[in-house]
């Protein structure tokens, strides 16, 4: 059977309090976790890779430096040094938990392996996370400050990272199956805050305009951002889904191809 990948990206707003700096909440973190561990267990076929966001950790820094924006002051570089330190505390810690369960996982950090050109890819070597892949590991990356040909640095969001690896493994020819969001809300809520079960590039202008501010700090760009990119990969074909993490099972469930509470984008 060939193998599909499936790629899953913990969001900063449920695995920490975005508003209570470096603050993890390790007991949501270990229970969804163990979903991961589950579905993996029941289909073990499956290859995944898994990023988190930042919340309540690199987001403060990158907003007190202004890291986006680049090397733009005198703090700039020592700035993008403490962004790089914050993200990958949290990475340790998001991957020790995946060992707690007994799951080979490994960091592997965006700065390591893309350079920038005003926010955009220069160059990007995904081969280590091939390589990953192919020797059964669990590949951990997460939200980075990356060097910039033009401005000195910049910052890269999960969802960005992990739509170009799911672009560069479907030209690889790998059966790209899904992009799985967790996060602490049942999925895209509309302005009467219902959920709205599915999003295509029809229907997003109508939906734009109920987005909602997400709580704490976020620099690159919360719900919004997620279903840009979202729909840009629906595009090559690839779907994905907003999912509620706080319900208990439903990443489970999503993995496993059963119903879930959540929004589809396609």
């Amino acid at each position: 059977m060939k193998k599909k990948l499936t790629l899953i990206k913990l969001g900063g707003s449920i695995i920490t309090d975005k508003e209570v700096f470096m603050s993890l909440r390790k007991a949501t973190l270990s229970r969804l976790v163990g979903e991961i561990a589950s579905a993996r267990q029941e289909n073990p076929q499956q290859m995944l890779i898994i990023g988190h966001g930042q919340g309540g950790f690199a987001h403060v820094p990158a907003t007190k430096y202004q890291t986006m924006a680049g090397f733009i002051n005198e703090e700039s570089r020592l700035g993008m040094a403490v962004v790089q330190d914050t993200a990958a505390t949290l990475n340790r810690l998001v991957v020790h938990e995946f060992i707690k369960h007994e799951l080979p996982a490994v960091s592997f950090y965006a700065s390591n392996t893309i350079v920038a050109d005003q926010r955009e890819k220069l160059h990007f070597c995904p081969d280590v996370v091939k390589e990953y892949l192919d020797k059964d590991l669990l590949p951990i990356t997460c939200g980075d400050v990356l060097v910039d040909r033009q401005q000195g640095c910049t910052i890269w969001s999960t969802e960005k990272i992990l739509a170009f690896l799911a672009d560069y493994f479907l030209q690889q020819g790998v059966k790209v199956n899904k992009i799985v969001h967790v996060t602490e809300v049942a999925g895209f809520l509309d302005k009467q805050g219902q959920l709205v079960p599915e999003i295509t590039a029809k229907t997003w202008p109508k939906f734009r305009q109920d987005l909602r501010h997400t709580r704490g700090f976020d620099v690159t760009g919360g719900m919004g951002l997620k279903i840009e990119e979202s729909l840009n990969l629906a595009k090559l074909g690839i779907e994905s889904v907003i999912i509620s993490g706080m319900l208990k099972n439903n990443l489970y469930w999503a993995l496993t191809n059963q119903d879930c509470v959540g929004t589809t984008i396609r």
